[in-house]
């Protein structure tokens, strides 16, 4: 176990294009990263890490340009840095007994590499924090990096009862092309059965990730592809806004409404959803970098 008393809060950011606020944490020495969003519509969503960086090698994340050294987050880590940006944030008030709670495991990191901290710092955030907010969930964004993995995680989450929303990383209904984009993803096919296996076992709902890019994922074979796979699939698709990164050059897709009207044709809802906090690096890929360099500059 940690020792929490190693835990330092470095920086509080607050965006100025949306209600964003990340917290930038010192722990066991290396930078780790949490952010608060806030919709104004009733939820308080909380995104939380699961490792101190990725090694999934995702060409459109950020932070497959730079080595970070990668240790999982430990519960007690998770536990504690969650309170910090509660009580800093003062977010426990008698008015929030209306209001939901989301710990959203989507910051740094693939979850499934950390299954058992995952899964007790959520079992002892919602004990702990089910007196002060009418609901209490969690979400998990995931590439899925091995089939194994994901069947352990299913049967734990049904164990320990959480509810537990499942995002599959998908981004391209093309194996090829998504290999190309995220090296170490497994099959497609066999991993939106285990999405649709999680729902059937756990009672929870899943969606899928898609971020468009122009000339890459976005042809109409590629939206003929993604309605052919999950045509009668529990889940739902959110098409994301692609994160720009300077150091390859893809451009977001202007096709967003052709493949939503393409997969609501096949009966599956859709949405556009472009990630908040981009101006403060708390986009998807976008954690870590900032401070991470800054504080690393001399090694």
């Amino acid at each position: 176990m940690k020792d929490l008393r190693i835990i330092r809060l470095l920086d509080v950011i607050r965006s100025k294009i949306d209600n964003t606020i990340k917290f930038v944490f010192l722990s066991a020495g290396q930078v780790v990263e949490f952010s608060y969003i806030n919709k104004n519509d009733g939820k308080d969503i909380i995104c939380v890490p699961t490792q101190t960086a990725c090694n999934m090698g995702c060409k459109f994340c950020f932070l497959s340009d730079i080595k970070i050294p990668i240790r999982n987050l430990e519960t007690d880590e998770i536990c504690a840095l969650v309170d910090v940006v509660v009580s800093t944030l003062g977010l426990i008030k008698k008015e929030k007994l209306n209001h939901v709670l989301l710990v959203s495991y989507m910051g740094c990191g693939e979850p499934l590499l950390n299954i058992d901290n995952v899964i007790e710092a959520g079992r002892r955030i919602q004990e702990y924090m089910k007196k002060d907010y009418r609901v209490v969930r969690f979400a998990v964004a995931s590439m899925i990096p091995a089939m194994s993995l994901m069947e352990t995680f299913i049967d734990k989450v049904k164990k320990a009862g959480l509810k537990m929303k499942f995002h599959l990383s998908l981004h391209s209904a093309d194996h090829m092309v998504r290999k190309g984009l995220m090296p170490s993803a497994e099959p497609i096919e066999e991993s939106v059965d285990l999405v649709e296996k999680f729902v059937n076992a756990t009672g929870n709902s899943a969606e899928i990730h898609y971020a468009l890019i122009k000339d890459i994922n976005d042809r109409d074979i590629d939206a003929e592809m993604l309605a052919a796979i999950l045509k009668g699939r529990p889940v739902s698709v959110k098409f994301l806004a692609h994160n720009a990164k300077p150091s390859i050059d893809f451009e977001e897709s202007e096709r967003v409404e052709y493949f939503r009207a393409k997969l609501e044709e096949a009966g599956i809802k859709t949405e556009f959803y472009r990630p908040p906090g981009w101006d403060v690096g708390s986009s998807c890929g976008q954690f870590l970098m900032d401070y991470y360099l800054k504080y690393n500059k001399k090694e």
